[in-house]
């Protein structure tokens, strides 16, 4: 179990701007995948397809991602974590200046390089919010940067229909460009301070795929990974298929769906916060996690019930509750990681849980996407993201009960 204290030489300074830096990266890096749910319908028009199809597109972004991330893992150190974000920013403005050809084999190429920027980016910062972060608020620090992630979904919620309806969807893709460039010209003169460990640790020759076996290894970190698998599978469907499920089926329009799907990742990023900071008073994330998953899942089973009579009040609360619990989950979760990979790795454990993680947001989609072609309708859907965030609960309370004894010795 990784235990490592927080040098006496970090300053409170230099942990708000490394939060800083990690989280702004992380919001760029999401707002490329993000953009192109929100997105579909126009994007589906353009190039003459489905809008459902865009299951399959974030599904070869995200398995991109779920390849990458053991590479990446054990990559981080060598090159410098902060260097490793800025090569993430770039590949991003690489992979939507192809995704604005509206070529499909440049659409391809793109989908491929945003994965490769996800797939380093959360590796790279658990590094240095692991290396800098105080252990009595890790939970926090960790969640305050994955709010990058609905915060990003929430701004191409509320963006890009408008940007879209009002100059096209290349327009919205622009703005994500701009974010990209700005961010990572911004964390540039941090970087020798923040990469002063890459020459010690370069020397390190354990295979790339090296995370993937450590976290087999680890019991409770096998069991927190397949849970990982579970919340993303549902997280990313219901951000996928949320604003065409209201459009489609619930007869609301593009940019009222979209200002929904932004209230989920705002209730995500407000809820991230409150719940690290749940976690590290309670002493015990994973208890924390096991709440958050059973009311994600009856959530969904509310879903399944959704129509067109359903009062906007009930909609909008059960939205919220949905991000305040099915998005505020993932911060707890890379930091519980990062405290079970043996000392000295955390990077590479982290890569290697994140193959789960990207694995079910790979999977997710794919899946949601077929199953609707056999159910016919996105609420009913719905049913396939009960059974697996219950399954996902189950692998939490597995790895619950392997780690209460480590927990008990703490207290």
């Amino acid at each position: 179990m990784n235990t490592e204290p927080l040098s006496s030489a970090v300053s409170r300074s230099t942990v708000i701007a490394v939060v800083a830096a990690t989280t702004a990266a992380q919001v760029a890096a999401v707002m490329g995948s993000s953009a192109f749910p929100v997105i579909a319908p126009a994007l589906a028009v353009n190039l003459g397809v489905e809008p459902s199809l865009v299951g399959y597109q974030v599904s070869l972004i995200y398995g991109t991602a779920m390849a990458g991330s053991p590479f990446m893992g054990n990559l981080v150190p060598r090159w410098g974590a902060c260097r490793a974000m800025q090569v993430g920013l770039i590949t991003t403005v690489l992979g939507l200046l192809l995704a604005m050809t509206a070529s499909f084999a440049a659409l391809l190429a793109g989908s491929i390089l945003l994965g490769l920027s996800l797939s380093v980016m959360q590796p790279a910062s658990a590094h240095l919010l692991f290396r800098f972060s105080p252990p009595e608020n890790r939970n926090l620090i960790f969640s305050i940067k994955q709010t990058g992630i609905p915060l990003g979904w929430a701004l191409m919620g509320a963006i890009a229909p408008a940007v879209t309806i009002a100059l096209g969807w290349r327009w919205a893709l622009g703005v994500v460009v701009m974010a990209s460039l700005a961010t990572a010209a911004a964390i540039q003169p941090q970087r020798a301070a923040w990469d002063d460990d890459r020459r010690a640790l370069a020397a390190d020759r354990r295979g790339l795929l090296a995370g993937v076996g450590l976290v087999w290894r680890y019991p409770a970190l096998r069991w927190l990974s397949l849970m990982s698998f579970c919340f993303a599978f549902v997280q990313l469907c219901f951000a996928t298929f949320g604003v065409t499920m209201l459009v489609q089926e619930i007869g609301y329009s593009l940019v009222a769906a979209g200002f929904l799907l932004s209230l989920v990742f705002a209730a995500g990023v407000t809820a991230r916060i409150l719940w690290g900071w749940v976690a590290d008073s309670a002493g015990d994330s994973l208890l924390v996690l096991v709440v958050l998953g059973l009311v994600m899942v009856i959530c969904c089973i509310v879903l399944t019930l959704l129509s067109g009579a359903w009062p906007a009040w009930a909609l909008i609360l059960l939205f919220v509750v949905f991000g305040a619990t099915g998005v505020a989950w993932n911060g707890i979760f890379i930091a519980e990681a990062a405290r079970l990979a043996p000392p000295g790795q955390v990077s590479p454990a982290v890569g290697g849980a994140m193959v789960w993680n990207f694995g079910g947001v790979l999977f997710g989609p794919a899946v949601f996407a077929l199953t609707y072609k056999l159910v016919g309708s996105y609420t009913g859907t719905f049913w396939l993201l009960v059974l697996v965030g219950a399954s996902g609960c189950a692998f939490l309370a597995t790895a619950f009960a392997l780690t209460r004894p480590a927990r008990a010795m703490a207290d």
